[in-house]
């Protein structure tokens, strides 16, 4: 393989450099060259700059058009892009104590999601100066053709879930990260459109991190939010552990935080905080016909960072909802 087109590029690099610091008259001496030869040089380093720069211009637009802003904005910050994952989001901590309400499966446009719910939710994360709050998934509750379901919807369609997502959501005053689950993706079925997406570009605190997964660094650690398509296992801690179990060594989170079966639970497996996270909804008449049972609340959690980056004390408490 030949490197003569990396030499020249490096002698016209050379050349140049000289001729910044010490002018025309100087580098041909230097050099032994003619005055004519610098300058055609110096013409050579400038026309290779602009194509240069050209490609580039190119190569950025083509990233840019594969993400939303706050993705962007995430990649600027130094969050990463893994095979057939979007960026993850980095938070700027510089603390000890990082304290973030969880909650998951609200299903907004649904009879069964509970405004009250939601504003306790928000008041006891105001008292308790929570820095962020998390979701994993089912923000809305989609428009199915299951038979019955569009008589449990208050809010019916894409435009006015969308509208009373951006409405309930924009209450939020801290960070929000966001996945979607299996009800708001009815809508990407049905007509293509992302309706978390859609809510979140509406919400300036808002960082939507994709489908099912997504990634939030905060450190060296990583917290995940997921979803699924899953069902409900008999024992509640079987499909956390089931989960916990398919992650491969490389790519495990410190941080697992699981929605999509509408139960609560916390355990520590190999060497992750597993959290899932019950709904922040009621029981519907669906679950209630297959004997599935809602965990109706929220968690407040608090992960101690060490100097290293790396979470060594979580502390998990359960709000259960009454209602």
């Amino acid at each position: 393989m030949s490197t003569q087109p990396f030499a020249k590029d490096a002698r016209i690099a050379e050349i140049v450099s000289y001729f910044t610091k010490y002018g025309v008259v100087k580098t041909a001496e230097f050099f032994h060259l003619s005055t004519e030869t610098v300058h055609r040089y110096i013409r050579e380093y400038e026309r290779n700059n602009v194509e240069s720069k050209g490609s580039m211009s190119k190569l950025l637009q083509s990233i840019q058009a594969q993400y939303t802003k706050s993705e962007l904005e995430a990649i600027a910050k130094g969050g990463q892009i893994k095979p057939g994952q979007k960026a993850s989001a980095k938070i700027d901590f510089s603390g000890t104590s990082f304290k973030f309400c969880f909650f998951t499966d609200p299903h907004t446009g649904s009879m069964f999601f509970k405004e009250e719910l939601f504003y306790s939710m928000l008041e006891e994360g105001r008292r308790q100066k929570v820095d962020a709050y998390m979701c994993a998934g089912d923000v809305t509750d989609g428009l199915s053709h299951r038979p019955g379901h569009v008589y449990e919807l208050t809010h019916i369609g894409y435009a006015k879930q969308k509208e009373y997502g951006i409405k309930l959501f924009s209450e939020i005053e801290k960070d929000f990260y966001v996945i979607d689950g299996n009800h708001d993706r009815w809508y990407i079925k049905s007509n293509g459109a992302l309706i978390v997406k859609d809510i979140c570009e509406h919400l300036p605190k808002a960082h939507y991190l994709g489908h099912d997964t997504g990634n939030i660094e905060i450190k060296k650690s990583i917290i995940q939010l997921w979803h699924g398509e899953d069902g409900s296992s008999y024992a509640t801690s079987y499909r956390v552990q089931k989960i916990i179990e398919s992650l491969t060594g490389g790519t495990k989170p410190n941080v697992l935080l699981l929605g999509h079966t509408h139960k609560q639970l916390y355990m520590f497996e190999r060497h992750i905080h597993a959290v899932s996270g019950g709904a922040l909804s009621v029981q519907t008449n669906w679950m209630r016909s297959k004997r599935l049972a809602n965990h109706s609340g929220f968690w407040i959690i608090t992960a101690y960072i060490n100097k290293q980056g790396f979470i060594t004390r979580f502390l998990p408490e359960w709000f259960p909802a009454y209602l």
